[in-house]
Protein backbone atom coordinates (compact mmCIF):
# COMPACT_ATOMS: atom_id res chain seq x y z
CA UNK A 1 0.00 0.00 0.00
CA UNK A 2 2.78 2.44 0.94
CA UNK A 3 4.64 1.83 -2.31
CA UNK A 4 1.45 2.26 -4.33
CA UNK A 5 0.71 5.60 -2.66
CA UNK A 6 4.26 6.84 -3.24
CA UNK A 7 4.07 5.82 -6.89
CA UNK A 8 0.73 7.61 -7.32
CA UNK A 9 2.00 10.79 -5.67
CA UNK A 10 5.27 10.87 -7.61
CA UNK A 11 3.48 10.22 -10.90
CA UNK A 12 1.31 13.27 -10.24
CA UNK A 13 4.33 15.36 -9.24
CA UNK A 14 6.14 14.38 -12.44
CA UNK A 15 3.71 16.57 -14.42
CA UNK A 16 5.13 19.64 -12.66
CA UNK A 17 8.73 18.78 -13.59
CA UNK A 18 9.37 19.05 -17.34
CA UNK A 19 11.93 16.81 -19.03
CA UNK A 20 14.72 18.08 -21.24
CA UNK A 21 16.42 16.78 -24.33
CA UNK A 22 20.19 16.93 -24.16
CA UNK A 23 21.64 19.30 -26.80
CA UNK A 24 23.62 17.68 -29.61
CA UNK A 25 26.78 19.43 -28.46
CA UNK A 26 27.24 20.13 -24.80
CA UNK A 27 30.13 20.44 -22.38
CA UNK A 28 30.15 20.39 -18.61
CA UNK A 29 32.59 21.92 -16.18
CA UNK A 30 31.35 20.65 -12.82
CA UNK A 31 29.64 17.26 -12.56
CA UNK A 32 28.18 15.57 -9.49
CA UNK A 33 27.37 11.87 -9.06
CA UNK A 34 25.07 10.99 -6.14
CA UNK A 35 25.12 7.47 -4.69
CA UNK A 36 24.92 7.61 -0.88
CA UNK A 37 24.87 3.90 0.01
CA UNK A 38 26.05 1.18 0.30
CA UNK A 39 29.53 -0.39 -0.11
CA UNK A 40 28.62 -2.82 -2.87
CA UNK A 41 26.25 -0.46 -4.66
CA UNK A 42 28.81 2.36 -4.62
CA UNK A 43 31.46 0.02 -6.04
CA UNK A 44 29.03 -1.03 -8.77
CA UNK A 45 28.56 2.66 -9.54
CA UNK A 46 32.28 3.30 -10.16
CA UNK A 47 32.05 2.44 -13.90
CA UNK A 48 29.91 5.58 -14.22
CA UNK A 49 32.83 7.66 -12.92
CA UNK A 50 35.11 6.26 -15.63
CA UNK A 51 32.50 6.69 -18.36
CA UNK A 52 31.87 10.33 -17.46
CA UNK A 53 35.59 11.08 -17.20
CA UNK A 54 36.19 9.65 -20.68
CA UNK A 55 33.41 11.78 -22.12
CA UNK A 56 34.35 15.00 -20.30
CA UNK A 57 38.06 14.70 -19.49
CA UNK A 58 38.38 18.35 -18.46
CA UNK A 59 35.37 18.41 -16.15
CA UNK A 60 35.59 18.40 -12.37
CA UNK A 61 33.77 15.27 -11.13
CA UNK A 62 32.62 15.00 -7.51
CA UNK A 63 30.89 12.06 -5.81
CA UNK A 64 28.33 12.46 -3.01
CA UNK A 65 28.36 9.47 -0.65
CA UNK A 66 27.71 8.63 3.00
CA UNK A 67 30.45 8.04 5.55
CA UNK A 68 29.81 4.26 5.59
CA UNK A 69 30.69 3.91 1.90
CA UNK A 70 33.09 6.83 1.49
CA UNK A 71 36.26 4.65 1.74
CA UNK A 72 35.51 2.88 -1.56
CA UNK A 73 35.78 6.11 -3.57
CA UNK A 74 37.98 8.27 -1.32
CA UNK A 75 41.17 7.43 -3.24
CA UNK A 76 39.65 7.26 -6.73
CA UNK A 77 42.01 9.30 -8.94
CA UNK A 78 39.20 10.04 -11.41
CA UNK A 79 37.40 12.20 -8.84
CA UNK A 80 38.10 15.80 -7.97
CA UNK A 81 36.38 15.49 -4.61
CA UNK A 82 34.11 13.41 -2.39
CA UNK A 83 31.10 15.12 -0.79
CA UNK A 84 29.64 13.86 2.49
CA UNK A 85 25.94 13.18 1.87
CA UNK A 86 25.24 12.96 5.60
CA UNK A 87 22.29 10.76 6.53
CA UNK A 88 20.57 11.10 3.16
CA UNK A 89 20.01 7.73 1.51
CA UNK A 90 21.13 5.74 4.54
CA UNK A 91 18.60 4.20 6.91
CA UNK A 92 16.24 6.68 8.57
CA UNK A 93 16.56 10.30 7.46
CA UNK A 94 14.20 13.23 6.99
CA UNK A 95 13.54 16.24 4.79
CA UNK A 96 15.77 18.36 6.98
CA UNK A 97 18.70 16.13 6.01
CA UNK A 98 17.74 16.44 2.34
CA UNK A 99 17.56 20.23 2.57
CA UNK A 100 20.90 20.43 4.42
CA UNK A 101 22.65 18.43 1.69
CA UNK A 102 21.00 20.46 -1.09
CA UNK A 103 22.17 23.74 0.46
CA UNK A 104 25.69 22.33 0.76
CA UNK A 105 25.70 21.39 -2.94
CA UNK A 106 24.44 24.77 -4.13
CA UNK A 107 27.77 26.36 -3.30
CA UNK A 108 29.54 24.16 -5.87
CA UNK A 109 27.59 25.40 -8.94
CA UNK A 110 27.31 21.99 -10.59
CA UNK A 111 25.91 22.01 -14.12
CA UNK A 112 25.16 18.27 -14.33
CA UNK A 113 24.09 15.73 -11.72
CA UNK A 114 23.71 11.96 -12.14
CA UNK A 115 21.61 10.40 -9.38
CA UNK A 116 22.10 6.62 -9.11
CA UNK A 117 19.43 6.03 -6.49
CA UNK A 118 15.75 5.09 -6.69
CA UNK A 119 14.58 7.17 -3.71
CA UNK A 120 12.42 10.20 -4.63
CA UNK A 121 13.94 12.15 -1.73
CA UNK A 122 17.47 11.49 -2.95
CA UNK A 123 16.28 12.43 -6.42
CA UNK A 124 15.05 15.80 -5.15
CA UNK A 125 18.47 16.77 -3.77
CA UNK A 126 19.80 17.91 -7.16
CA UNK A 127 16.63 19.91 -7.90
CA UNK A 128 16.75 21.64 -4.51
CA UNK A 129 20.45 22.31 -5.14
CA UNK A 130 19.44 24.13 -8.38
CA UNK A 131 21.53 21.94 -10.63
CA UNK A 132 20.18 22.68 -14.13
CA UNK A 133 20.66 19.26 -15.78
CA UNK A 134 19.62 16.27 -13.67
CA UNK A 135 19.78 12.69 -14.97
CA UNK A 136 18.67 9.84 -12.76
CA UNK A 137 16.75 6.63 -12.21
CA UNK A 138 12.99 6.75 -12.61
CA UNK A 139 11.66 3.73 -10.71
CA UNK A 140 7.86 3.68 -10.79
CA UNK A 141 7.72 7.43 -11.39
CA UNK A 142 9.94 8.21 -8.39
CA UNK A 143 12.48 10.04 -10.50
CA UNK A 144 10.07 12.92 -11.11
CA UNK A 145 12.65 15.57 -10.08
CA UNK A 146 15.06 14.53 -12.84
CA UNK A 147 14.73 16.29 -16.17
CA UNK A 148 16.44 13.33 -17.88
CA UNK A 149 14.69 10.22 -16.57
CA UNK A 150 16.07 6.73 -17.00
CA UNK A 151 13.50 3.91 -16.74
CA UNK A 152 14.13 1.01 -14.34
CA UNK A 153 13.03 -2.38 -15.76
CA UNK A 154 11.84 -5.16 -13.40
CA UNK A 155 15.15 -7.00 -13.82
CA UNK A 156 18.23 -5.07 -14.89
CA UNK A 157 21.84 -5.73 -13.90
CA UNK A 158 22.60 -3.00 -11.35
CA UNK A 159 25.91 -1.68 -12.75
CA UNK A 160 24.37 -1.63 -16.22
CA UNK A 161 21.39 0.28 -14.81
CA UNK A 162 23.75 2.89 -13.40
CA UNK A 163 25.53 3.05 -16.76
CA UNK A 164 22.12 3.67 -18.37
CA UNK A 165 22.15 7.01 -16.55
CA UNK A 166 25.58 7.78 -18.00
CA UNK A 167 24.34 6.70 -21.44
CA UNK A 168 21.51 9.21 -21.14
CA UNK A 169 24.07 12.04 -21.15
CA UNK A 170 26.91 10.26 -22.99
CA UNK A 171 25.42 8.20 -25.82
CA UNK A 172 28.80 6.67 -26.74
CA UNK A 173 29.12 4.93 -23.33
CA UNK A 174 29.84 1.23 -23.94
CA UNK A 175 26.77 -0.91 -24.51
CA UNK A 176 28.19 -4.39 -24.06
CA UNK A 177 28.64 -5.70 -20.54
CA UNK A 178 32.32 -5.74 -19.51
CA UNK A 179 33.27 -4.14 -22.87
CA UNK A 180 35.08 -1.19 -21.32
CA UNK A 181 33.60 -0.30 -17.99
CA UNK A 182 34.19 -2.26 -14.81
CA UNK A 183 34.10 -1.53 -11.11
CA UNK A 184 37.27 -0.02 -9.66
CA UNK A 185 38.94 0.41 -6.29
CA UNK A 186 42.29 2.04 -5.58
CA UNK A 187 44.18 1.09 -2.39
CA UNK A 188 46.79 3.59 -1.26
CA UNK A 189 50.52 2.88 -1.16
CA UNK A 190 50.25 2.76 2.64
CA UNK A 191 47.49 0.14 2.37
CA UNK A 192 49.66 -2.03 0.16
CA UNK A 193 52.68 -1.67 2.44
CA UNK A 194 50.64 -2.48 5.56
CA UNK A 195 49.35 -5.72 4.07
CA UNK A 196 52.88 -6.77 3.13
CA UNK A 197 53.84 -6.59 6.82
CA UNK A 198 51.15 -8.98 8.05
CA UNK A 199 51.16 -11.82 5.55
CA UNK A 200 53.37 -14.83 6.36
CA UNK A 201 56.64 -15.03 4.48
CA UNK A 202 55.33 -18.07 2.62
CA UNK A 203 52.35 -16.12 1.31
CA UNK A 204 54.54 -13.19 0.29
CA UNK A 205 57.04 -15.39 -1.51
CA UNK A 206 54.44 -17.36 -3.45
CA UNK A 207 51.98 -14.60 -4.27
CA UNK A 208 52.27 -12.28 -7.20
CA UNK A 209 53.43 -8.79 -6.30
CA UNK A 210 50.40 -6.51 -6.20
CA UNK A 211 49.64 -4.67 -9.44
CA UNK A 212 49.49 -0.90 -9.61
CA UNK A 213 46.47 0.57 -7.86
CA UNK A 214 43.32 -0.11 -9.83
CA UNK A 215 45.01 -2.45 -12.34
CA UNK A 216 43.21 -5.64 -13.25
CA UNK A 217 45.99 -8.13 -13.87
CA UNK A 218 46.45 -11.82 -13.23
CA UNK A 219 47.40 -12.46 -9.66
CA UNK A 220 47.16 -15.14 -7.03
CA UNK A 221 50.68 -16.44 -7.04
CA UNK A 222 52.28 -19.81 -7.18
CA UNK A 223 49.95 -22.59 -8.27
CA UNK A 224 51.32 -24.71 -5.41
CA UNK A 225 50.28 -22.34 -2.63
CA UNK A 226 47.49 -19.90 -3.56
CA UNK A 227 46.36 -17.15 -1.19
CA UNK A 228 42.57 -17.26 -0.80
CA UNK A 229 40.27 -14.94 1.16
CA UNK A 230 37.13 -16.32 2.82
CA UNK A 231 34.40 -14.00 4.09
CA UNK A 232 31.53 -15.72 5.98
CA UNK A 233 29.78 -12.43 6.91
CA UNK A 234 27.71 -9.90 5.02
CA UNK A 235 24.18 -8.56 5.10
CA UNK A 236 24.98 -5.49 7.24
CA UNK A 237 24.23 -2.05 5.86
CA UNK A 238 22.91 1.20 7.35
CA UNK A 239 19.23 0.65 8.12
CA UNK A 240 19.23 -3.07 7.26
CA UNK A 241 20.61 -6.33 8.64
CA UNK A 242 19.91 -9.38 6.51
CA UNK A 243 21.45 -12.45 8.15
CA UNK A 244 19.72 -14.68 5.57
CA UNK A 245 22.50 -13.72 3.13
CA UNK A 246 25.01 -15.79 5.13
CA UNK A 247 25.97 -19.33 4.12
CA UNK A 248 26.47 -21.57 7.22
CA UNK A 249 29.91 -21.18 8.86
CA UNK A 250 30.48 -24.94 9.00
CA UNK A 251 30.22 -25.10 5.20
CA UNK A 252 32.77 -22.32 4.79
CA UNK A 253 34.96 -24.33 7.18
CA UNK A 254 34.65 -27.44 5.01
CA UNK A 255 35.72 -25.52 1.88
CA UNK A 256 38.61 -23.86 3.72
CA UNK A 257 39.79 -27.22 5.02
CA UNK A 258 39.75 -28.71 1.52
CA UNK A 259 41.64 -25.72 0.09
CA UNK A 260 44.37 -26.22 2.68
CA UNK A 261 44.48 -30.00 2.35
CA UNK A 262 44.21 -30.35 -1.44
CA UNK A 263 45.86 -27.16 -2.70
CA UNK A 264 48.22 -26.22 0.13
CA UNK A 265 46.41 -22.87 0.21
CA UNK A 266 46.90 -20.07 2.69
CA UNK A 267 43.35 -19.20 3.74
CA UNK A 268 42.67 -15.73 5.17
CA UNK A 269 39.46 -15.26 7.17
CA UNK A 270 38.21 -11.70 6.82
CA UNK A 271 35.35 -9.67 8.21
CA UNK A 272 34.37 -6.61 10.19
CA UNK A 273 34.49 -6.61 13.98
CA UNK A 274 30.81 -7.61 14.06
CA UNK A 275 31.69 -10.71 12.03
CA UNK A 276 33.93 -12.12 14.77
CA UNK A 277 31.32 -14.71 15.94
CA UNK A 278 31.08 -16.01 12.37
CA UNK A 279 34.81 -16.35 11.81
CA UNK A 280 35.18 -17.99 15.25
CA UNK A 281 32.50 -20.48 14.19
CA UNK A 282 34.42 -21.22 10.98
CA UNK A 283 37.62 -21.88 12.93
CA UNK A 284 35.79 -24.05 15.44
CA UNK A 285 34.27 -26.15 12.67
CA UNK A 286 37.51 -26.81 10.81
CA UNK A 287 38.71 -30.39 11.01
CA UNK A 288 41.64 -31.64 13.10
CA UNK A 289 42.13 -28.59 15.35
CA UNK A 290 45.67 -28.29 16.72
CA UNK A 291 47.37 -25.99 19.20
CA UNK A 292 48.26 -22.57 17.83
CA UNK A 293 51.38 -22.64 15.66
CA UNK A 294 51.12 -26.32 14.67
CA UNK A 295 49.79 -25.86 11.19
CA UNK A 296 46.53 -26.62 9.44
CA UNK A 297 43.32 -25.76 11.22
CA UNK A 298 45.04 -24.22 14.24
CA UNK A 299 42.66 -22.07 16.26
CA UNK A 300 43.76 -18.44 16.05
CA UNK A 301 43.44 -16.41 19.25
CA UNK A 302 40.92 -13.60 18.88
CA UNK A 303 42.84 -10.36 18.52
CA UNK A 304 41.70 -7.19 20.21
CA UNK A 305 39.82 -4.82 17.90
CA UNK A 306 42.28 -2.68 15.99
CA UNK A 307 42.18 1.03 15.41
CA UNK A 308 41.82 1.42 11.64
CA UNK A 309 44.47 4.14 11.53
CA UNK A 310 46.98 2.35 13.76
CA UNK A 311 46.28 -1.35 13.38
CA UNK A 312 47.93 -3.75 15.79
CA UNK A 313 48.45 -6.61 13.37
CA UNK A 314 47.94 -10.18 14.50
CA UNK A 315 50.18 -12.39 12.39
CA UNK A 316 49.91 -16.17 12.30
CA UNK A 317 52.38 -18.29 10.38
CA UNK A 318 50.65 -21.25 8.90
CA UNK A 319 47.84 -22.09 6.55
CA UNK A 320 45.05 -20.21 8.31
CA UNK A 321 45.13 -16.50 9.15
CA UNK A 322 42.28 -14.72 10.90
CA UNK A 323 42.26 -10.96 10.23
CA UNK A 324 38.70 -10.31 11.41
CA UNK A 325 38.27 -6.71 12.46
CA UNK A 326 41.88 -5.78 11.70
CA UNK A 327 41.69 -4.38 8.18
CA UNK A 328 40.48 -1.06 6.86
CA UNK A 329 38.64 -1.08 3.53
CA UNK A 330 41.81 0.07 1.79
CA UNK A 331 43.93 -2.62 3.41
CA UNK A 332 41.35 -5.24 2.52
CA UNK A 333 41.51 -4.13 -1.11
CA UNK A 334 45.31 -4.39 -1.00
CA UNK A 335 45.03 -7.89 0.47
CA UNK A 336 42.64 -8.93 -2.30
CA UNK A 337 45.18 -7.78 -4.89
CA UNK A 338 47.42 -10.64 -3.71
CA UNK A 339 44.66 -13.27 -3.67
CA UNK A 340 43.89 -15.87 -6.30
CA UNK A 341 40.26 -16.00 -5.18
CA UNK A 342 37.74 -14.52 -2.77
CA UNK A 343 34.94 -16.80 -1.52
CA UNK A 344 32.03 -15.13 0.23
CA UNK A 345 28.40 -14.18 0.46
CA UNK A 346 26.76 -11.37 -1.47
CA UNK A 347 28.27 -8.32 0.25
CA UNK A 348 30.11 -5.09 -0.32
CA UNK A 349 33.47 -6.68 0.40
CA UNK A 350 32.76 -9.30 -2.27
CA UNK A 351 32.34 -6.47 -4.78
CA UNK A 352 35.53 -4.91 -3.40
CA UNK A 353 37.48 -8.01 -4.42
CA UNK A 354 35.93 -7.79 -7.87
CA UNK A 355 36.88 -4.10 -8.10
CA UNK A 356 40.61 -4.84 -7.73
CA UNK A 357 40.39 -7.62 -10.33
CA UNK A 358 40.29 -10.62 -8.00
CA UNK A 359 37.90 -13.38 -9.13
CA UNK A 360 35.17 -14.30 -6.68
CA UNK A 361 32.87 -17.20 -5.98
CA UNK A 362 29.82 -15.36 -4.67
CA UNK A 363 27.00 -17.10 -2.80
CA UNK A 364 23.44 -15.79 -3.18
CA UNK A 365 20.18 -16.58 -1.43
CA UNK A 366 17.68 -13.74 -0.90
CA UNK A 367 19.36 -11.43 -3.42
CA UNK A 368 19.38 -12.03 -7.17
CA UNK A 369 22.75 -12.36 -8.94
CA UNK A 370 21.05 -11.32 -12.19
CA UNK A 371 20.79 -7.88 -10.55
CA UNK A 372 23.59 -7.79 -7.95
CA UNK A 373 26.10 -10.35 -9.23
CA UNK A 374 29.89 -9.86 -9.56
CA UNK A 375 30.80 -7.55 -12.42
CA UNK A 376 33.39 -9.49 -14.40
CA UNK A 377 33.78 -12.57 -16.57
CA UNK A 378 36.21 -14.50 -14.36
CA UNK A 379 33.90 -14.93 -11.37
CA UNK A 380 31.01 -17.26 -10.59
CA UNK A 381 27.77 -16.58 -8.70
CA UNK A 382 25.76 -19.47 -7.23
CA UNK A 383 22.04 -19.19 -6.56
CA UNK A 384 18.95 -21.39 -6.29
CA UNK A 385 15.45 -20.05 -6.83
CA UNK A 386 13.50 -21.79 -4.07
CA UNK A 387 10.08 -20.17 -4.42
CA UNK A 388 10.31 -17.21 -2.06
CA UNK A 389 13.39 -15.47 -3.46
CA UNK A 390 14.57 -13.05 -4.80
CA UNK A 391 13.54 -10.95 -1.84
CA UNK A 392 14.22 -7.39 -2.99
CA UNK A 393 11.63 -5.05 -4.49
CA UNK A 394 12.63 -1.50 -5.47
CA UNK A 395 15.96 -2.03 -3.71
CA UNK A 396 14.40 -3.05 -0.37
CA UNK A 397 14.01 -6.48 1.25
CA UNK A 398 10.45 -7.83 1.46
CA UNK A 399 9.23 -8.35 5.01
CA UNK A 400 7.81 -11.78 4.10
CA UNK A 401 11.02 -13.11 2.56
CA UNK A 402 12.16 -16.64 3.41
CA UNK A 403 14.60 -16.57 6.34
CA UNK A 404 17.51 -18.88 5.50
CA UNK A 405 16.63 -21.78 3.28
CA UNK A 406 17.39 -19.92 0.04
CA UNK A 407 21.10 -19.60 0.96
CA UNK A 408 21.08 -23.04 2.63
CA UNK A 409 20.11 -24.55 -0.74
CA UNK A 410 23.73 -24.15 -1.88
CA UNK A 411 25.61 -27.37 -1.19
CA UNK A 412 29.26 -27.77 -0.21
CA UNK A 413 29.90 -29.83 -3.32
CA UNK A 414 28.66 -27.21 -5.80
CA UNK A 415 30.55 -24.43 -4.02
CA UNK A 416 33.72 -26.54 -4.08
CA UNK A 417 33.26 -27.21 -7.80
CA UNK A 418 32.83 -23.47 -8.45
CA UNK A 419 36.02 -22.75 -6.52
CA UNK A 420 37.84 -25.37 -8.59
CA UNK A 421 36.57 -23.89 -11.85
CA UNK A 422 37.69 -20.36 -10.99
CA UNK A 423 41.12 -21.53 -9.84
CA UNK A 424 41.58 -23.73 -12.94
CA UNK A 425 40.67 -20.84 -15.24
CA UNK A 426 43.62 -18.91 -13.83
CA UNK A 427 46.01 -21.85 -13.91
CA UNK A 428 46.31 -21.73 -10.12
CA UNK A 429 45.37 -25.41 -9.93
CA UNK A 430 45.66 -28.03 -12.64
CA UNK A 431 42.73 -29.87 -14.16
Amino acid sequence: MRDSLITLLTTILARAFPTWRLPARVTFERILIIKPCCLGDVLLATPVIAAIQRAYPHAQIDFAVGSWSRPVVANNPRLHGVVDSGRVGQGAYGWRDVWRLAKQLRAHDYDLCLTLDRSPRVGMVAWLARIPLRAGLDSGGRGFAHNIRVPVPPIRYEPELYLDVARAVVPQTSRAKFEIDHSEFFPTADDIASVATILPDSALSTSSPPPQSGAREARGGDMHSPLIAVHPGGGNNPGMVLASKRWPPERFAAIAERLIAEHNATVVLIGARDDAPLTRAVRAAMLHPRPAGEGRGCPVPQAAPADAANAAWHRVKGELIDLTGLLTIGQLGALYQRCALMLGNDSGVMHLANAVGTPVVALYGPSDPRVYGPYDQKSLALWHEVGCNPCFVNGRARADCCPHHSIDALSEDEVWEAVQIVLRRQGVVQS
